[in-house]
């Protein structure tokens, strides 16, 4: 494990399901409702450009990693029981690509629309994500893959 990680030990009932695009999109629509009833000044600026680059490479991020786990057949439900370790490229470098993206595209929407509010987003996605499905999903692949996924978890960060 990386030293920089925290020791997770789940303890989000098993009852509990959180789906990471139905959190993301409730999170941009409750945050796009405080950002239009909260007073700010609104302006059209270059942060535009930045924000929409960041929710692209997000979405983009999230789409190919996602579509690497349909090419080897295993599943990108949260709680389902995947059939494959995948260690390809992005997962090289994050165990959470998916999440990542996600969590980017948010990011890149509160960018785009300059908003305070909608810094909220990312911020409860990533906490929610990290304390409440990635510890479930890492229960799962240990008692899936045993050491093969230990290792694998020791050399690739959570996030980045």
């Amino acid at each position: 494990m990386n030293s920089t990680e925290p020791q997770s030990t789940s303890t989000v009932p098993s009852t509990t399901k959180i789906y990471p695009p139905l959190l993301a999109g409730a999170l941009v629509l409750g945050t796009l409702v405080l950002h239009f009833i909260l007073p700010e000044e609104r302006t059209v600026g270059w942060y535009q450009v930045i924000g929409l680059l960041v929710v692209a490479a997000g979405a983009g991020l999230s789409c190919f990693a996602a579509a690497i786990f349909q090419a080897r057949g295993t599943t990108r439900n949260p709680y389902g029981e995947p059939t494959a370790l995948v260690a390809l490229a992005p997962y090289t470098w994050t165990r959470n690509p998916m999440y990542l993206g996600l969590a980017a595209a948010l990011m890149g929407l509160a960018i785009f629309f300059s908003s305070i509010a909608m810094l909220l987003a990312p911020a409860v996605f990533f906490a929610v994500i990290d304390r409440m499905v990635i510890p479930r999903e890492e229960e799962t692949l240990e008692r899936l893959f045993g050491n093969d996924y230990v290792d694998y978890k020791n050399r690739v960060r959570r996030w980045i």
